[in-house]
């Protein structure tokens, strides 16, 4: 892996461009606040976070039509039946440039499934307080496309985590994880622990930040918080497993499908033009 890192104060952050732009690991003096990569890893779902782009979660069966024009994408990840998480996770990024505390990626695939041309960048900033996260998609296509864009960082200790955050609602799921309906829904308003014997998999919406989390007694707690177009927030804790996901998107899953994509949080780019976000995790 061609690894590197960025040291401030006691937060130290690895970091790998040639595996999908992601994050081996981020700890604190040692204590690991992101779940670490395994040594010798090769997947990018072993590691600690992924950059989404250009665009978050699933579409179903890697089909829609945006102004008659019909995408067709195919399947990215064993075991699921529709493509999710968009190029980047699965691509090589180039360093554009670095800094004493901060690296920015770049990423721009020659060859794509996705209808418009585009190029993505991000960028990682280490404060001895917290990490900052930046990405942004630029349409480099000639005619207006859909996009989106988001961040999926695993989080350890998942038996012991609570989670604290406000929305409004959330989205139910089919058995395939597509969304089903739009309840009204608060679970981690009062604080709640993240793993239960049943899979965690839900897209919550109305998030406008922060989310607390607790990685558990004798453990530091930490806050997300992300930029305005990160309304949506996906969380993932998988029954059998020690790591959990919360993540801030700019849509729900599947959202290209929907009635109205645009309410979904699905943002329309002119040629030329780029959709920017980020997202903080700072110690508690």
């Amino acid at each position: 892996m061609a690894r590197d890192t960025l040291q401030a104060g006691d937060l130290r952050l690895a970091f790998d461009p040639d595996l999908g732009g992601a994050i081996l690991s981020f700890t604190h003096e040692g204590e690991d606040l992101l779940r670490p990569t395994p040594d010798g890893a090769t997947d990018v779902l072993e590691t600690a976070c992924f950059p989404l782009v250009p665009y978050a979660n699933r579409i179903a069966d890697g089909r829609f039509t945006f102004a008659g024009r019909t995408a067709v994408l195919s399947r990215n990840m064993a075991g699921q039946a529709h493509p999710l998480h968009g190029d980047g996770w699965r691509g090589v990024w180039q360093v554009e440039a670095k800094g004493a505390d901060f690296i920015t990626l770049v990423f721009e695939p020659e060859a794509t499934e996705w209808p418009w041309r585009y190029r993505a960048r991000q960028t990682f900033r280490l404060r001895p307080d917290g990490l900052t996260l930046e990405v942004n998609v630029l349409n480099a296509a000639d005619t207006p496309g859909p996009f989106g864009v988001g961040f999926h960082p695993y989080f350890p200790h998942s038996a012991t985590a609570r989670l604290t955050a406000r929305t409004t609602g959330a989205w139910r799921s089919s058995a395939d994880l597509l969304p089903t309906e739009l309840v009204a829904a608060a679970p981690w308003a009062d604080g709640a622990p993240v793993r239960s014997e049943r899979l965690v998999d839900h897209c919550h919406t109305g998030w406008t930040g922060p989310a607390r989390i607790d990685l558990g007694p004798g453990r530091l707690s930490l806050e997300v918080t992300a930029s305005p177009e990160l309304g949506w927030l996906h969380v993932f804790a998988p029954p059998a497993e020690d790591f959990f996901c919360v993540e801030p998107v700019s849509h729900a899953p599947n959202a290209l499908n929907m009635v109205d994509p645009a309410a979904q949080g699905m943002r329309v780019l002119s040629s030329g033009e780029t959709l920017s976000a980020w997202m903080r995790i700072a110690l508690m």
